[in-house]
């Protein structure tokens, strides 16, 4: 058995959540048995979704080490093979104490801590260039790092956008979670630009975002907004549209799968450095910061998105890089990786 810790609400989004999901499905697949552990009830609903276990321990998300007498309780009597952690509020002393009773990975995105783990995970386009074996706690930690191991749904494998020479539809995407309004201001400031105003847009209203009756108000005044609410296909959507404005995330990587040329911004700290290296990196066009910009964005990414929808070969360049990062068996890999500790 293996048991994934991660959580999910309306502050810290459905991304954990949704990557372990990824792993949890390939490694079924391969006939191993997942549990997930889970200090309060909100991803719970996700987890019957995808035909998951669970248990919930009844603590506070952002208050990990406060559940350990309870979950090394577990471990002890049910004694799974690994675990696997993802969330930011676990330390290196969380695991160093459940070390003592199981192998460890962990998801990592920054390298704001040393964990001592059997495996660690950052997969993201900057992960293989931070120095995580000068740093490591531990001479055996195995490091899968860099956008090979992104953790997309099956979906994601061996699709590609049909190329446009014209912009018709626009995926708009904030992840699980959207605090500030962005997917509806964004959409609301296209809306009064004269080469945007006439597109489909497409927003997806994620399981945490607490402004989805805005949207559907939006939508309800303009016959070319979409509200797409528990999409059980985002392949299928993704391909449908020609171009993006997402949020930083897995989302990229998604959208880099199946070729869909995107701005990328970010509005929390942790998709920061991965949003900024997707614009240096030409994989994206840059839209901004929102805890830095502010509402300057808004303006930040609809001016590119102008510039995308003009110009079909700047387009068609950021397909053809951005399906060179990532190819849809990033889950695979990792689950093959942690089976190698069963």
């Amino acid at each position: 058995m293996i048991w994934i810790r991660a959580d999910a609400n309306s502050e810290i989004g459905s991304g954990h959540i949704m990557r372990c999901l990824s792993v949890a499905s390939a490694l079924k697949k391969m006939g191993h048995p997942v549990c997930f552990v889970l200090a309060d009830d909100f991803a719970v609903p996700l987890l019957r979704d995808s035909d998951m276990e669970y248990k919930v321990l009844g603590s506070s998300y952002d208050k990990p080490m406060e559940e350990l007498p309870l979950l090394c309780s577990f471990l002890e009597a049910e004694k799974p093979a690994v675990f696997l952690a993802d969330s930011y509020f676990i330390t290196p002393e969380y695991i160093a104490a459940v070390n003592g009773y199981v192998k460890t990975a962990y998801f990592d995105d920054c390298m704001e801590a040393n964990y001592p783990v059997d495996m660690l995970i950052n997969y993201n386009i900057y992960g293989d260039n931070l120095p995580y074996a000068e740093n490591a706690l531990r001479e055996d930690t195995e490091f899968l790092l860099g956008p090979a191991y992104a953790p997309l749904r099956e979906e994601f494998g061996g699709k590609q956008a049909p190329f446009k020479e014209c912009v018709r539809d626009v995926l708009v995407t904030t992840g699980g979670g959207d605090k500030y309004n962005l997917a509806g201001r964004l959409v609301e400031k296209a809306l009064t630009k004269e080469a945007t105003k006439a597109l489909c847009y497409h927003i997806v209203s994620g399981a945490f975002n607490v402004h989805t009756q805005e949207l559907k108000h939006l939508s309800a005044k303009h016959e070319n907004v979409k509200i797409h609410q528990n999409v059980k296909d985002m392949a299928s959507l993704m391909l449908s549209c020609d171009c993006a404005l997402s949020a930083g995330g897995s989302t990229l990587y998604e959208l880099c799968a199946v070729g869909v040329p995107m701005i990328c911004f970010s509005f929390a700290e942790n998709q920061k450095m991965q949003v900024e290296t997707f614009g240096e990196k030409g994989l994206a066009l840059y839209g901004g910061d929102y805890e830095s910009q502010g509402d300057g964005l808004i303006d930040g990414c609809i001016e590119e998105l102008e510039k995308l929808v003009k110009d079909p070969g700047l387009r068609e360049s950021l397909c053809v890089k951005a399906m060179q990062c990532a190819d849809g068996r990033g889950a695979e890999r990792i689950a093959r990786a942690l089976c190698r500790f069963l």
